[in-house]
């Protein structure tokens, strides 16, 4: 599938028709009688991957807390934005559980003890615990707080840390009713449609003359081409498709240049 890669972000293109590139596969799909709920769209990174919206520079703490709790329940989220949405998540809570204590998190963590594992766990637990963000979403969030187990050292003084003002609701790009995974984290799973994204140039020369058995990328590569029961589809620089379209045709595999 020839396709224009964003340079940053995940709105990648399908060059002959202008649709994003998972639509377009979408639409490839339901020709070979393949329903969206048993495709899959994997790459090799996380960055490659169709992902929500990035958060606003600048934001007040609300609105930082409504987007990470997007993130939380937004499958196919990057492993970035998920970082970045439990690091979010661990300032509220220490902001309400250490009032007074500077340095941030980390320097808590430190004077505490605290395992990075066990805070993280914590502020991603905290997280799915939210409700859907709403314009009188603070009071709910502040509830939350209040109940949620605390860590140890834990002294919460009243009402500091609490969030202030009205959370401003960014939306997730539409969903495509496909799932979406790095290639190392399938661990066995198959779909009747799999879509590998190569957003890298050279690409195709790579799966012709690299050695398999020292090319760690190429084995994913064919991890993820492997998964798919029915089709398997290839989204790599358009310039790149007709070279593959003669790999292909050179060891005899059927292929199709949608």
């Amino acid at each position: 599938m020839p396709t224009l890669f964003a340079a940053t972000g995940s709105r990648h293109i399908h060059a002959p028709t202008g649709a994003g590139i998972v639509d377009a596969f979408r639409t490839l799909a339901e020709e070979y009688s393949v329903p969206a709920r048993d495709c899959l769209v994997t790459a090799y990174r996380y960055a490659t991957l169709p992902g929500i919206s990035r958060e606003k520079p600048n934001t007040n703490a609300i609105t930082s807390l409504a987007w990470a709790r997007t993130v939380a329940h937004t499958p196919g989220a990057s492993g970035d934005d998920l970082a970045r949405a439990c690091a979010i998540a661990v300032r509220v809570l220490f902001g309400y559980w250490y009032p007074g204590q500077f340095g941030g998190p980390e320097r808590i963590m430190t004077s505490h003890r605290l395992p990075t594992g066990q805070v993280n766990r914590t502020a991603f637990a905290f997280l799915h615990s939210l409700p859907a963000p709403h314009k009188k979403w603070g009071p709910q969030v502040w509830q939350a707080m209040k109940a949620w187990p605390a860590l140890p050292g834990a002294a919460p003084q009243g009402g500091k840390g609490r969030l202030a003002g009205r959370p401003t609701l960014s939306r997730p790009q539409p969903t495509t009713g496909i799932r979406t995974n790095i290639v190392h984290q399938l661990k066995g799973d198959e779909a009747d449609g799999v879509l590998l994204l190569l957003p890298d140039a050279g690409s195709v020369q790579r799966w012709a003359t690299a050695d398999p058995a020292a090319d760690e990328v190429l084995r994913v590569w064919y991890v993820a081409v492997t998964r798919a029961r029915r089709l398997a589809a290839i989204a790599l620089p358009q310039e790149e498709t007709d070279a593959l379209a003669r790999l292909l045709a050179g060891h005899h595999v059927p292929l199709r240049i949608a």
